[in-house]
């Protein structure tokens, strides 16, 4: 009997094809990875009070800013924004403590750190704002290292 010889033909093409369609990985390069989402880095920094009539410091509390500083404390939140200012983090103001490590300087000034574990990345660029003293824009090359923001 007879077979069409249509139907091997079209197995001989759909073989040709496919052999054509090996993978970047397969030709020795890397293949192309699906888009994921940006990781989420961490965020620190320190608020400096550099106006030694604005906090007191004691043992217990460590400093606490007074008079028009005095929601720099222990426990003020620190936010982190995206460009449309949505919040994208967080965090809040870790004990003060006295710093004199400045050039020239006693222990004059008043540090309070903060970190924020998970901030996305691939923002472009970011607001930090501790307290509702206003936002401070920055680039994302600058928002992941060791920010500086001072008070006084």
């Amino acid at each position: 009997m007879i077979r069409p010889l249509l139907p091997a033909a079209a197995l001989v093409a759909l073989a040709a094809a496919l052999a054509g369609c090996a993978s970047a990985s397969d030709a020795g390069q890397p293949a192309a990875s699906a888009t994921t989402a940006p990781a989420n880095r961490g965020v620190a920094g320190a608020l400096t009070l550099d106006d030694p009539a604005g906090f007191t410091w004691s043992s217990d509390t460590g400093c606490v800013g007074t008079g028009g500083y005095a929601d720099i404390r222990e426990g003020a939140q620190v936010v982190i924004t995206d460009a449309a200012g949505a919040t994208i983090g967080l965090g809040k103001l870790d004990q003060g403590k006295l710093d004199g490590t400045l050039p020239g300087r006693t222990a004059d000034i008043c540090k309070f750190t903060f970190h924020l574990a998970s901030v996305p990345s691939g923002k472009g660029f970011y607001g930090v704002e501790v307290a509702h003293r206003g936002t401070v824009q920055y680039p994302e090359d600058k928002v992941f290292g060791a920010l500086a923001l001072t008070l006084g």
